[in-house]
């Protein structure tokens, strides 16, 4: 059997966006090179047969100095462990890394100078390409050799996806699946692909979260070729990280209540995580308050207050705090009255009804004629990494929320014109 532990952006020299303020003094240890360290600690522990770096391991060309001493002081105590360090470079770490491989003597980069180059471990074989400048408009795999062991390698790139017109290595992902190659494992954009499949190919993601949008689980992958398969866990090692979490506010009746729903909803989330195999020091909470809300010309204010003051707080030995709240409720509706209407209002209303009950003789009438639509727009490139699954719960949800608005946005109008 093959292990190995594969990182994907970690951008050394980058500390972590929206922190709270109570917490900026713990940047250090939640940032990149704390995960690192983790990373190199867990690498060890598991005795994996080698390290994959996929690019961008330093945020800038100029973080020589930035980022030498703590990529330096992973790699010699996987060096001590007889573990290997492969690494390609991404359009960030262009001109350093290849510096740095030149000054840490266990740091191997391959295909240096945008030349595949290949490199066996084990019973697979790594090939990889790095970049050769900052910006490379061409598909690096058109100049990708056939390796003579297909079914046994990894293709570690960094590169962008079903992007012609990036400067960013575009590669397509027909281009990747016809390669033939067991896995391809791949840096630069952040958010993790689902790679738990029996031929991975996609984003490592980033190592941790670098901004808070970048929500949930980070850290590597292992990787596992065990009896002619391989498979890809991810180890969500990331000392911080960001998580949205929704709120249903339509059971609040007063604005004063939902401090206490946050709360509420803040224990639950770091309840589940508690049951994950490696628990964060950090989480910020992105809220997202949802549901009909009785309120809802109140909720800014009573946001603002809440947030004004806020302070960080632990629940067991997770330190939380609340990085944002947005709001995407709906104002009380009375459905049954306004279907009684004869305007576009009342159309609404009743199409509202129909979606939801499941059983109305309506109901499939609609979603089916609803999904060509949705299926041309979940198609288009900018929503490729989302892969929203088109099934009929789903369908109903889109044409609920798109109804409640459009429906909210005429009785406003109707509201202003008297």
């Amino acid at each position: 059997m093959t292990e190995l532990l594969a990182v994907g952006d970690l951008h050394l020299g980058r500390s972590p966006a929206a922190l709270h303020p109570d917490l900026q003094h713990r940047r250090a240890e939640l940032g990149p090179e704390a995960t690192w360290a983790r990373c190199v600690a867990l690498a060890i522990e598991q005795d994996v047969d080698a390290v994959l770096l996929a690019g961008d391991v330093v945020e800038r060309s100029r973080d020589l100095l930035v980022a030498y001493g703590d990529l330096k002081r992973g790699v010699e105590r996987l060096e001590a462990a007889s573990i290997p360090v492969l690494a390609v470079a991404g359009n960030h770490d262009t001109l350093v890394l290849p510096r740095l491989a030149d000054e840490i003597p266990g740091l191997e980069l391959l295909g240096a100078g945008g030349r595949w180059q290949e490199r066996s471990v084990g019973e697979l074989s790594i090939l990889g390409w790095s970049f050769p400048r900052t910006h490379v408009r061409q598909n690096p795999l058109d100049t990708m050799p056939t390796p003579d062991r297909p079914k046994q390698t990894i293709g570690l790139l960094h590169c962008d996806v079903d992007q012609a017109d990036s400067p960013y290595a575009p590669v397509t992902s027909a281009g990747l699946k016809s390669a033939g190659l067991a896995a391809w494992l791949l840096g630069h954009i952040h958010q993790p692909s689902r790679l738990e499949v029996a031929q991975p190919i996609g984003y490592l993601g980033s190592v941790t979260a670098l901004r808070a949008s970048d929500t949930g689980p980070r850290g590597p992958w292992r990787v596992s070729f065990k009896h002619q398969k391989l498979s890809a866990v991810h180890q969500a090692l990331a000392p911080l990280r960001f998580d949205s979490v929704d709120i249903d506010v339509s059971q609040l009746e007063a604005p004063n209540q939902l401090g206490e729903a946050i709360l509420a909803a803040a224990r639950g989330h770091i309840a589940e995580l508690r049951d994950s195999n490696f628990l964060p020091d950090v989480v910020g909470l992105r809220l997202v308050l949802t549901g009909r809300c009785t309120f809802e010309t109140d909720l800014p204010a009573t946001i603002d207050d809440l947030l004004s003051n806020a302070r960080p707080w632990q629940e067991g030995p997770i330190h939380v705090f609340v990085q944002k709240i947005s709001i995407e409720t709906h104002p009380a509706l009375d459905l049954q009255r306004l279907a009684r209407q004869e305007d576009p209002c009342g159309l609404l209303a009743r199409r509202l009804l129909i979606l939801n009950d499941l059983a109305h003789p309506e109901h499939e009438t609609l979603i089916a004629q609803a999904r060509p639509a949705l299926a041309a727009v979940a198609g288009q490139k900018e929503f490729r990494h989302l892969d929203p699954p088109l099934d009929d719960h789903q369908i109903r949800l889109w044409l609920r929320d798109a109804g409640r608005i459009a429906l909210n946005q005429l009785l406003d109008q109707k509201r202003s014109a008297k």
